[in-house]
């Protein structure tokens, strides 16, 4: 069984940041677990309670010292595998002082056949210029953005065109590694990340175009190179604490002295959002260019849409021994 979108599990999670500022005890009792293991973590470095009679002793006493506030849900996604299940949402809390935006992630257990939170996350996102003391790549849209800048007309930039395929990485829900690894051990992971990257992608004659933290654009002469080099990458990440996603796509770039520019970036970019992870996924233009490379194997085509871009485009998971 593979994880599949849950409508109930999202239900239970709107119905529980609705209830929250009720004080509704009973209801609030209802949609958590009665095990003893159920954890919640609050806001404030002190909210960590370990137990439903902690927490729901703690919620009761807290809805009386709270001012008046609701919760607007933004955007929810649930998912379910068999008897658990998990969320996330993003949301806004509204007091007459302020609106302020919140993270929300919990974790689902079918008891006695309702869905039933066993932990719990609420979280108020903060900048990464507040943490790390610096701006960090947050999401392959951004990373996009960087590469392709503010260039309105890319087909006017200077410099000379060329065919490449390009290879993009992500690595997974990075911000919440960040943050559960702290400081030091994310900076660790990252150079050590971005040394795999490099030396791998000069193994197999490419270049490292961009690195940025949690992502980096590739540039390769050869289709079956680029391809071979993302073997390699997803091989050398399989023991690391984090998972990351890659995209290949071949075509026309421009390129200047020390960067490149065009549709084909842009679609390259949008392939590996595609991607699954710890998973690699190619375009149709790449893989018939490639052809057949042994100890590589090439999944069922997949019909999707990539933002930005018109009509359907035909992609392929790529798997490996």
């Amino acid at each position: 069984m593979s994880p599949t979108p849950s409508p109930e599990i999202e239900a239970v999670a709107r119905r529980i940041l609705a209830t929250w500022p009720t004080n509704d005890l009973e209801t609030m009792s209802n949609m958590f677990s009665s095990d003893a293991s159920l954890r919640v973590f609050g806001f404030d470095a002190e909210e960590r309670w370990r137990s439903p009679e902690e927490f729901l002793a703690v919620y009761q006493r807290q809805m009386d010292e709270i001012p008046d506030f609701r919760v607007d849900v933004r955007e929810a996604e649930a998912f379910e595998d068999g008897a658990f299940g998990w969320m996330t949402v993003h949301s806004t809390m509204v007091t007459p002082e302020s609106a302020t935006p919140m993270r929300h992630s919990a974790v689902f257990r079918l008891e006695a056949g309702s869905w039933r939170v066993v932990q719990w996350h609420n979280s108020i996102p903060v900048s990464n210029r507040q943490i790390f003391g610096i701006s960090l790549t947050t999401s392959l849209d951004v990373l996009v953005a960087s590469v392709l800048g503010d260039r309105a007309d890319l087909t006017e930039a200077a410099g000379s065109e060329g065919t490449m395929t390009l290879v993009f990485t992500d690595i997974v829900d990075s911000t919440i590694l960040a943050e559960s690894v702290g400081d030091v051990a994310w900076a660790a992971l990252v150079a050590s990340h971005e040394s795999a990257v490099r030396r791998i992608t000069t193994s197999h004659g490419g270049t490292v175009v961009k690195l940025l933290g949690d992502g980096s654009m590739l540039a390769f002469g050869s289709a079956r190179s680029a391809m071979r080099a993302a073997v390699d990458l997803q091989r050398a990440c399989s023991g690391e604490r984090f998972e990351v996603r890659i995209g290949i796509h071949t075509g026309e770039v421009i390129r200047t002295s020390d960067d490149l520019f065009g549709l084909t970036v842009n679609k390259a970019a949008r392939v590996a959002m595609a991607a699954d992870p710890g998973g690699i996924m190619v375009s149709s233009t790449t893989q018939d260019l490639a052809g057949s490379l042994a100890g590589i194997r090439v999944g069922e085509p997949r019909i999707i849409a990539l933002k930005g871009f018109s009509d359907k485009h035909q992609v392929f998971p790529i798997e490996w021994d």
